[in-house]
């Protein structure tokens, strides 16, 4: 079973924009302050773009994109993977065009700086879910009628070809865990848009690993949570020919403080500690909220035995704009 996780991934091609396997590493003094052992995967480091797990999906995506000769790529909003696909654009020789609820003058700034420095085109529509859909199909066909091959990219690319590339992280883990004889009871992470936990329970499912992949809602409740991921989770699942056991989908979200995109207060003291002990920033609206779960379980001694792995999701531009 050992290749089988790349067996299934094999087919699918990346862009080979981002650094991998990702850095691993035991996080010394957080594992002494709750006498635990603690690790971190560093997604914040894929040497990439504004970096996080939004590089892992773009990696996949454009590589999709590329496969199928793609000159376009289009999607919605201002968000860390929107503008993490922008800077993959670029790198690809692709077109890109983003659509941003509301008008020019509506817009952060240093946001639309970022775009403009990879070349984006950006159009504006009323803030509007119906309208934005409405805008992106009218720019896609009027873009195909101009002779581009477009290709349409989830808002969040937690889609199911975004989600092998955590299907792939799991696949690191597993050659991780290998390798130094440190295997995880438990793997803690952020999950909202859900193609980072959908894609860690299908590779721990292919892998055969036991562990407990750990979601920490950033916004919706464990409910409406698990639903999206265990959607998710089945389509990626089935796209490799695969089985996905619903029941490793766990999520909490206990943490979730006053909403999506919102920092909590716990997240805030999270992202402190990651800080003045790691040296390690994390933002406190997503990794922090998980990373104040994390130390909650380790207080409260709620892992039980076994070291444990963060995933660092990145999202570090956000403490700047």
């Amino acid at each position: 079973m050992t290749n089988s996780i790349s067996n299934c991934l094999a087919i699918h091609k990346r862009a080979d924009l981002i650094q991998i396997p990702a850095i691993i590493h035991r996080l010394p003094r957080l594992s002494l302050r709750f006498n635990k052992e603690i690790y971190v995967l560093r997604d914040d480091l894929t040497g990439f773009g504004l970096g996080g797990n939004k590089t892992r999906k773009v990696d996949f995506l454009i590589g999709d994109a590329l496969a199928h000769k793609a000159t376009t790529l289009i999607t919605i909003k201002a968000t860390s993977f929107s503008r993490n696909a922008a800077a993959g654009a670029a790198a690809c020789g692709l077109h890109f065009h983003v659509i941003l609820p509301g008008t020019e003058s509506d817009q952060n700034p240093l946001s639309q700086s970022v775009f403009a420095k990879w070349g984006a085109k950006l159009h504006y529509e009323i803030d509007d879910t119906a309208a934005l859909v409405n805008c992106q199909e009218s720019l896609v066909a009027s873009l195909r009628a101009q002779g581009e091959n477009v290709y349409v990219l989830h808002p969040g690319g937690s889609d199911t070809i975004g989600a092998l590339s955590y299907v792939n992280a799991f696949d690191e883990i597993r050659e991780f865990s290998e390798r130094t004889g440190v295997y995880f009871s438990h793997i803690v992470h952020s999950t909202s848009s859900a193609g980072t936990q959908a894609g860690l329970v299908v590779g721990q499912c292919i892998a055969s690993y036991e562990t407990q992949v750990l979601g920490i809602s950033a916004s919706r409740t464990t409910s409406e949570q698990s639903e999206i991921v265990c959607k998710l989770a089945q389509s990626t699942a089935q796209l490799l020919d695969r089985q996905v056991d619903h029941s490793k989908i766990i999520v909490n979200d206990s943490f979730v403080g006053p909403g999506y995109a919102q920092a909590s207060k716990e997240g805030e003291i999270a992202s402190k500690v990651f800080a003045n002990l790691e040296g390690i920033f994390l933002d406190p609206a997503y990794t922090g909220k998980a990373a104040a779960a994390l130390l909650d379980y380790s207080e409260n001694k709620r892992f039980g035995g076994g070291p444990v792995l963060f995933i660092h999701t990145g999202g570090n531009a956000g403490l700047y704009y």
